[in-house]
């Protein structure tokens, strides 16, 4: 297949910014049925243990399907993969609107989240295949300013849409959205070249994504392993079996969904831990600030989530400079830079008064922690995407994601043990306090841990064509991956 890639700037602008659009989408998704909850709960009359399944649903199907939407990218094309995801979405969204009772609301949740996992990798595939050396890491840098713009908007825009039209208007914007979104990607986005070598592994992604569905699962009932000991076993165990039998049988077919040579390459496997690192430090930190700021501050759902609006800007700060901190710095001095932030914004979040002054302490807080977030995801994402072959970004692209979430969903299981055997209730104002401060601990620790990290000398991808050339960190150095500075 021949590449169609945009060889002028506006073109390829215009295009990255359609691209970007999916991650704002994706996000504003996870977080704009936050305020309809209630109303959701007086008109389908579920209790309130029955209501995290709205969130829980789409956020599973998400995170345990990212790796084969990526596989689906390189095997079929981005673009054609992203088309359909979209497609996808927007039918489940206006389904979700449409639905007469709480169990199909759920069901079609649950394809929102696959549908995502499916546009999101082939998103970012064709955001890396399209932009080379200093274009793809400013790229990149909108990419990771698009998520928080996505989550800001969400909880600012649930809000407006559920008081004046109702919860179905919030699931009627996101279709919209999807589908002008698609429309604009028709249009803007160019196919890429691609290797379809073997058909999808059918099997093998039922299993990868059942295997990561229990993981999933597992992390999210660890805080509640007193009360439900067996399921929390139960569920490891199966993770751990569905792993291993998906381990053997892709390891030994021709055309496996996860490589082991790509899975060893050393940049990207220090890149996905320093990433997931830093996800399982601060990537809880809106649920313990917004919990501290309702319970602990009295402050209203509307004065919450104003309050939370300066994070995205600051994390588009952070996305603006990832740029220039990683030519200065290199991969690891720019992930310990983020980790450094995400450690100071969650002790400063801890430490909040509660006086006067609490509005300053709660907004430097969760700017630091948004700003160090996004700079440690778009540096991850330029090192691992450096040297990439052109049939490999798809599945780069699931796997970083999916690491990120998984470093969200053990981080807050460890933050909430933490605050759980220092008080009666983690989101209690003390216990708050130290979910906090355990996340900032962690993000001091990960300071310390990631100029240790070292991943095996691995080949680099294999020479021809089809390689993705590495941008040149400086004038006058050898072109080499910057991962390893």
């Amino acid at each position: 297949m021949t590449s169609d890639v945009p060889s002028d700037g506006g073109r390829l602008r215009r295009a990255v910014a359609v691209l970007c659009l999916v991650q704002v989408l994706v996000a504003l998704e996870f977080s704009i049925a936050n305020v309809a909850l209630p109303t959701l709960a007086q008109d389908f009359a579920v209790p309130a243990r029955d209501l995290q399944w709205v969130l829980s649903g789409y956020a599973l199907a998400y995170g345990s399907t990212l790796l084969c939407g990526g596989r689906f990218a390189d095997v079929h094309g981005p673009r054609r993969t992203l088309l359909a995801g979209l497609a996808c979405f927007s039918a489940a969204s206006v389904a979700a609107a449409l639905t007469p009772t709480f169990a199909l609301l759920i069901v079609f949740r649950v394809a929102q989240g696959m549908a995502a996992a499916v546009a999101t990798p082939a998103a970012l595939a064709l955001v890396t295949t399209l932009c080379t050396g200093p274009r793809r890491t400013a790229a990149l840098a909108w990419w990771g300013a698009g998520a928080s713009l996505g989550f800001a908007a969400g909880a600012a825009l649930g809000g407006v849409l559920t008081q004046l039209a109702g919860w179905p208007a919030v699931f009627w914007a996101c279709g919209l959205l999807a589908a002008v979104t698609a429309a604009l990607a028709r249009r803007l986005v160019p196919e890429t070249p691609t290797r379809a070598d073997a058909g999808p592994d059918v099997l093998g992604s039922l299993l990868l994504a059942v295997g990561a569905a229990a993981g999933i699962t597992t992390l999210s009932l660890v805080p509640e392993a007193s009360e439900h000991g067996w399921r929390v076993a139960g569920l490891a165990a199966a993770s751990v079996g569905v792993g291993a039998v998906f381990l053997r049988r892709d390891n030994r077919r021709a055309a496996p969904l996860l490589p082991r040579r790509f899975l060893l390459r050393g940049p990207v496997l220090r890149a996905n831990l320093a990433g997931s690192w830093a996800a399982a430090a601060g990537g809880s930190m809106v649920y313990f600030a917004a919990s501290f700021m309702q319970h602990a501050l009295g402050w209203s759902d509307a004065l919450t989530g104003v309050a939370l609006l300066p994070d995205a800007a600051a994390a588009a700060l952070g996305a603006r400079a990832a740029g220039p901190l990683h030519r200065r710095l290199g991969t690891t001095g720019a992930c310990v830079t983020g980790l450094a932030a995400i450690a100071a914004g969650m002790a400063l979040l801890a430490g909040t008064p509660l006086t006067g002054l609490a509005p300053a302490w709660v907004v430097a807080g969760t700017c630091l922690t948004g700003f160090g977030l996004v700079l440690v995801a778009v540096v991850t994402a330029v090192a691992a995407t450096a040297e990439l072959n052109a049939d490999e970004h798809g599945v780069s692209g699931g796997l970083l994601i999916t690491t990120q979430q998984l470093g969200v969903s053990l981080g807050l299981a460890v933050l909430l043990v933490a605050g759980q055997l220092a008080a009666d209730s983690p989101l209690s104002v003390h216990g708050t306090r130290i979910c906090l401060l355990a996340g900032g601990v962690l993000a001091a620790l990960g300071c310390a841990a990631v100029p240790l990290l070292r991943g095996p000398a691995a080949a680099g991808p294999s020479a021809g064509p089809t390689s993705v050339p590495t941008a040149d960190p400086s004038p006058g150095r050898p072109r080499t991956s910057s991962v390893d500075r």
